[in-house]
C-alpha cells in the first residue's frame, strides 16, 4: 500500500519528519517497508507556460519555445514532438541537476549553443526529472499549475510503501493509515464533507436491486448519476493515483479508485443503459456461465462464484473484476454507481480460480466492513456530480440482508495493561480508540 505524505495531510496533521513518521507507524504494526521522496533534487526547477513557438532558424527537428516563468520569459531550444501553445510545463533553469534522458545519467544543467541558438534552460521530459522513464516528449502539466511555483511545492512528495497486514484491512486506505498516525500523535481524523443535490425522481423507480445469494454478498448499495460526461481526470486526481501506483484511466473510472483508496471500500461504475432489465440480480454463477471481462478475455464461471448479473446475462465478477458487456465507455451519459461487500472466502476462491488479482479483490479477500459502503458511494456520487457533472437520482439503493446488531466489548484497564504489560489511563485508552475510528 502506497500512501502520499501529502494526501495523508488532508486528514491529519503530520509534522514528523518522514524517517520518525515510519518508524513510529513500524512500531505500532503498521510496517513501512521503505519511502520514495518526489522531487528532493528539483532545485531551480519551476512551472512556466508556453507562449510562443517559433522554429530553429537551422534545424528542421528543433524549436524555439518562449516560457513565462511569471517574473520572466525566457526562449530555449527544444526538440520534443509535443510543444503545444498554452501548455503548463516544468522548466529548468540553468544549475538544475536532471537525468540525462538517453544515458541516464545525472548531470547540472548548463548554458549551450545549439545549432547556433543560445539556450539558457530546458523543458524536461517525465524521464529528466525522474519520475518515470518516459522521454519521448515534454511533460505537460494539468492546466491548473501555477505559473512560476517551484515544481517540488506543486508536484513534490513523500511516498510511503507499507506491509498492511492480512487483520488490517481497514489499513489498505489513506484514511486508515491517517487513523494510525492520528492514534500515535493524540489526534482526530475528519473525514471529507459529503453532500450534493440530488433529482426528484427516486432512484428506486430506475433500478432494482435483488440478493439471490445474501451468505455472499451481505450489502449491496449503489447511486445513480444521469448526464455524466466521460473525459480526463484532473491533474491533482491523475497525480494521487500515480502516486499510489494506478493508471489514471478517465473521470468515472479514476474517482472509484481515488475513493477505494481514500476508504478502503472497492467501486464498480456501470454504464446504466447497459443494464438489462434495469435490475441488479447478485447470484451465484451457472454452470458454465462465461463471461468477457475488463481485460478482454473470456472467463468460465463455476457455481460457487457470485456474479453481479441484470436481467440477460452477468455483468461482473463480483468484487474481483467487472465485465465487457456494461463498462463505461466515451459514449457513457448514465452511471450506476456499486458499493457492496461480499463474503471474503468466496471472493479469496473466485479470484485464485481465475488467476485474476486486483486491488479490490485484495481488499475484499481480507474482510472490510460492511459498513464502508454508504460513505464510500456517497463520497464517489459526490466526486462523479463535481467532475463528471451531472445530476444523482434522489436516494440510494440500500440492500442490507445481512445487516447485525453491534454488540458492544467490554475492555478494562487492566485487561489492556495484562495484554501489552503498560499501563495505560481510561482517558488515553478511550483517546486511541476514537482516533481509530
Amino acid at each position: 500500500m502506497k500512501v502520499p505524505l501529502k494526501w495523508l495531510k488532508d486528514y491529519v496533521d503530520v509534522t514528523l519528519p518522514p524517517s520518525d513518521l515510519a518508524q513510529r507507524l513500524t512500531m505500532a504494526g503498521t510496517e513501512v517497508k521503505g519511502w520514495q521522496v518526489i522531487g528532493g533534487d528539483w532545485e531551480s526547477i519551476v512551472v512556466g507556460q508556453i507562449v510562443a513557438i517559433n522554429p530553429h532558424p537551422d534545424a528542421d527537428r528543433l524549436s524555439l519555445p518562449t516560457i513565462n516563468l511569471g517574473t520572466e520569459q525566457q526562449t530555449v531550444v527544444c526538440g520534443a514532438p509535443n510543444l503545444r501553445l498554452g501548455d503548463k510545463v516544468a522548466f529548468a533553469h540553468v544549475g538544475a541537476q536532471l537525468i540525462d534522458g538517453h544515458s541516464g545519467q545525472v548531470f547540472r544543467l548548463k548554458p549551450a549553443k545549439i545549432r547556433g541558438v543560445v539556450s539558457t534552460g530546458m523543458v524536461c521530459s517525465e524521464k529528466e526529472l525522474g519520475i518515470s522513464d518516459s522521454h519521448e516528449g515534454i511533460m505537460v502539466l494539468p492546466a491548473e499549475a501555477p505559473i512560476g511555483t517551484p515544481l517540488v511545492d506543486y508536484m513534490g512528495d513523500v511516498i510511503f510503501d507499507l506491509d498492511i497486514t492480512p487483520n488490517r484491512p481497514d489499513c489498505l486506505s489513506v484514511i486508515g493509515i491517517a487513523r494510525e498516525v492520528a492514534a500515535l500523535t493524540g489526534q482526530g481524523v475528519p473525514l471529507p464533507e459529503v453532500g450534493y443535490e440530488e433529482a426528484p425522481l427516486p432512484i428506486e423507480h430506475q433500478i432494482s436491486v435483488d440478493i439471490v445469494d445474501p451468505d455472499l454478498c451481505p450489502r449491496y448499495c449503489a447511486s445513480l448519476i444521469a448526464g455524466v460526461k466521460v473525459a480526463a481526470s484532473p491533474g491533482w486526481m491523475q497525480q494521487r493515483l500515480l502516486a499510489c501506483g494506478m493508471r489514471p484511466i478517465n473521470n468515472i473510472v479514476d474517482i472509484t479508485n481515488y475513493v477505494m483508496l481514500e476508504y478502503g471500500q472497492p467501486l464498480h461504475a456501470f454504464d446504466y443503459h447497459r443494464i438489462g432489465g434495469k435490475k441488479i440480480i447478485v447470484r451465484r454463477a451457472d454452470k458454465g456461465e462465461t463471461l468477457v471481462t475488463l481485460d478482454g478475455a473470456k472467463r468460465v464461471l463455476s457455481q460457487d462464484m457470485l456474479v453481479i448479473a441484470d436481467e440477460e446475462q452477468a455483468v461482473a465478477i463480483a468484487g474481483v473484476m467487472g465485465g465487457a458487456d456494461s463498462e463505461v465507455t466515451q459514449q457513457t451519459t448514465a452511471i450506476l454507481l456499486e458499493a457492496a461487500n461480499f463474503d471474503p472466502a468466496s471472493i479469496y476462491h473466485t479470484g485464485n480460480s481465475l488467476n485474476l488479482p486486483s486491488e479490490a479483490r485484495l481488499r475484499f479477500e481480507r474482510g472490510i466492513s460492511p459498513e464502508l459502503t454508504l460513505p464510500a458511494v456517497k463520497r464517489a456520487t459526490q466526486l462523479l456530480i463535481q467532475l463528471a457533472g451531472g445530476e444523482a437520482a434522489k436516494g440510494l439503493v440500500d440492500a442490507y440482508p445481512g445487516k447485525q446488531e453491534r454488540e458492544p466489548i467490554s475492555l478494562s484497564t487492566g485487561r489492556v495493561s495484562s495484554l501489552l504489560g503498560v499501563e495505560f489511563s481510561l482517558d488515553q485508552i478511550i483517546g486511541a480508540l476514537a482516533s481509530l475510528g
